[in-house]
């Protein structure tokens, strides 16, 4: 299927662009309307329903309807609304009881789930993209893209908290926009051997961070630590071993996925890719490797076609110590970025845990640590 909201834009990079659809009712889903007002009802009372303690009745007893008709659905947003909903209805179905968690989902969820999975390329489980790149809503539709503008589309506590959260995600990633574009146009550049298109292409990355980071550090005006830990967290964990219900392909079979986490954002690896560095340390491509079949699949894509020789080579290349400077001044972004990503997540989680295994199954804090250092390491 063409999966051309999820193309990468110059100012939206890999958010969902245009905006994501909010409401399967209003719009020509193919679905039935009782099955699409059925579902939105469903997913706008989640809160409601968590918090009262009928969500897996709710669930046990909805009809696993056919979703086959999305297939031929033009506006793939479409296809990814439907299957946002089901994600966050499976993980709702499992974790909301943390001491009593579920090792199965119903074949209400079970079963449109994973055929809304193969539509979208990614694994039958709440991913980053279902919470951040396609989970906001413009409250003035012609103001930008920043955690003010925004309101999260579904969740599953009504707390700011948990929303502030999602939309702090995508401002950072609205940013990123400015330098995916940089680095795009600067590889252009180098094809017609453009040094001075290189160097002001390159040049207005620092400023792209310095705005991301800016946003970053806005975390905790509407998201405590200690709720989104304790309150928000637990939602968007993994599965071990957990039974889809009258999915064919599985035969019964327990399945296990990782759990919803920022590392499956294509931002940090696409620039990481862009600018050319290198995994020094043994092991540390491994994480990326795991968390790349959750992204979608025209950012797996757009990895796997960026030539990562391409800017760092042209720069050593051209002994020029303006552009060696430029150049560096990108990886001191990207450091600062880092570093700043290790320390929140510090604060945030790895303090308040014995395990720091991430939802992606990774010890996440090494990961990182050794990820900023590597960045560090490869200034020319």
């Amino acid at each position: 299927m063409q999966q051309s909201c999820w193309n990468p834009v110059n100012d939206t990079g890999f958010l969902m662009s245009p905006d994501p659809v909010f409401d399967l009712s209003i719009v020509g889903s193919g679905l039935p309307l009782l099955v699409s007002t059925t579902l939105e009802h469903i997913a706008d009372s989640l809160p409601e329903l968590i918090k009262s303690g009928n969500l897996r009745n709710v669930i046990d007893e909805l009809e696993a309807y056919d979703v086959s008709a999305l297939r031929n659905i033009r506006d793939f947003r479409v296809v990814e609304r439907a299957f946002q909903i089901y994600a966050h209805l499976a993980n709702a179905y499992v974790w909301c009881d943390e001491e009593n968690p579920k090792h199965h989902i119903p074949e209400g969820v079970a079963v449109p789930l994973v055929e809304l999975s193969k539509m979208v390329e990614r694994p039958p489980i709440l991913p980053y993209a279902a919470t951040s790149l396609c989970n906001f809503r413009r409250r003035d539709p012609h103001d930008d893209l920043v955690a003010d503008n925004l309101e999260c589309i579904i969740k599953f506590v009504d707390i700011p908290d948990e929303s502030w959260f999602h939309l702090i995600h995508v401002e950072i990633e609205a940013h990123a926009a400015n330098a995916l574009k940089a680095c795009v146009e600067a590889t252009s550049a180098i094809s017609s051997d453009d040094a001075q298109m290189v160097k002001s292409e390159l040049a207005t990355i620092p400023e792209a961070f310095g705005k991301m980071m800016a946003t970053f550090k806005r975390m905790d005006e509407h998201c405590s630590p200690e709720v989104y830990f304790h309150t928000s967290r637990p939602y968007r964990f993994g599965f071990d071993d957990v039974v889809y219900r009258g999915v064919e392909d599985f035969n019964g079979r327990p399945q296990t996925f990782c759990g919803e986490t920022g590392e499956q954002s294509t931002v940090v690896p696409a620039l990481k890719a862009f600018l050319g560095l290198q995994n020094e340390q043994h092991g540390l491509s491994e994480p990326l490797e795991v968390v790349k079949p959750y992204m979608p699949s025209p950012h797996r894509q757009l990895l796997a076609g960026i030539d990562s020789q391409k800017i760092r080579k042209y720069v050593v290349n051209q002994k020029s110590q303006s552009l060696k400077q430029i150049y560096n001044n990108c990886l001191e972004g990207l450091f600062e970025f880092r570093s700043l990503h290790f320390n929140m997540l510090k604060g945030h989680v790895a303090c308040k845990v014995k395990n720091p295994i991430g939802r992606g199954g990774t010890d996440f804090m090494h990961w990182l640590q050794n990820l900023r250092n590597e960045t560090a390491a490869q200034y020319i």
